[in-house]
Formats: structure tokens, sequence, C-alpha cells
């Protein structure tokens, strides 16, 4: 089933199905629902630059023609200066009714192929929740390596939760890649 699944550039309809799947607990999952937010600003992007900016971006994840969720990227400075220490940090939201099945594995590695293909960053990262065993199993199968807990970071659900950081190096993919 996987090997119908790609990434593309957003569209309208891509939009309205971000907001109905994502704006409850149940479309967005446990360890990604903050609550409603406003979804005016999506169009707005879309319409400025496609989200394909110089500090962030998201592609829709398809499977064949049918879209089944969303990966982003973004710049952490948090390790030095931009100009020296900017790394990518990733993101997904897959549809419930398409998770389980391997999307997220194979749509975050299709992201970080574009990623390291098409910009000279050295890193790429992810936070998970502690508690997100799925996307910890995803991220390890990728090659992403734990680098720690990120102790009450997130609030959600009405509490602080830990995170757990990510990483994979330009060399570790390509290594990979290769082998």
């Amino acid at each position: 089933m996987t090997d119908r699944l790609g990434l593309r550039k957003l569209v309208e309809a891509d939009i309205d199905l971000l907001e109905q799947q994502f704006q409850s607990a149940a479309g967005a999952g446990a360890e990604q629902w903050f609550g409603f937010w406003n979804t005016a600003g999506l169009r707005q992007r879309l319409a400025l630059d496609q989200f394909i900016g110089q500090q962030d971006g998201a592609l829709a994840i398809v499977l064949g023609e049918q879209t089944v969720g969303k990966v982003d990227w973004f710049t952490s400075t948090s390790w030095g200066r931009a100009n020296t220490s900017a790394c990518w940090e990733i993101a997904i939201g897959v549809f419930d009714s398409d998770r389980g099945a391997g999307i997220g594995t194979k749509a975050q590695a299709l992201l970080v192929n574009y990623l390291f293909t098409h910009y000279p960053r050295h890193r790429i990262q992810a936070t998970t929740a502690v508690e997100n065993t799925a996307e910890q199993r995803c991220l390890e199968t990728l090659g992403f390596v734990l680098e720690g807990r990120i102790r009450q970071s997130q609030w959600r659900n009405g509490a602080w939760h830990d995170q757990l950081l990510y990483s994979v190096l330009r060399e570790e993919w390509e290594k990979r890649a290769t082998s």
C-alpha cells in the first residue's frame, strides 16, 4: 500500500481536509490535540507561498490521489546562531483512518530525503510525546537517534508533558541510503 505513497504541494482542497481531520481530539490524536485553533491562516499561507518558505514548509501526504495527512518542517535554532547552527525540525499528522499502516514512517522518510536533497542543512530533528511509542518506533526505524528527554516542555490536555528529542545527521542518512 505505501508504494503508492508520495508528497506534494498543498492545495485548497487539502486545507478543507486538514480543518476537518485535525480540529478534534479524535482526529488529531491524543498526543497532538492542543485544542481548537484558528485555521484562517492556512488559506492565507497557501496564497502567500504554497507552504514553501525559507524558514518552514508543509506538504500533503498522498496515497495515490487521496490526501491522508501532512508533513511539516520548520527552522529550529535552539543550538546556536541561526546562520551557523540552524537545523530542520519535522512533524507529521496522518488522518485517523489512515494510521497504523506504515504511512507515517514512509512519509517521514520521503520528507527527510526531500529536505537533505534540496537544503544544505546538516541536522534534522523531531520531538515526540513520551507516550507516543508509535512515533518513537518510526523515528528509530528511520535511523533517528534518541538524544534525550525535554522535561515538561509541552502543555497539552491540562498538564505539562515531557517530550523526547531525536535527530539524524546528513551523513548518517546518506550512509543508510547507500547500505
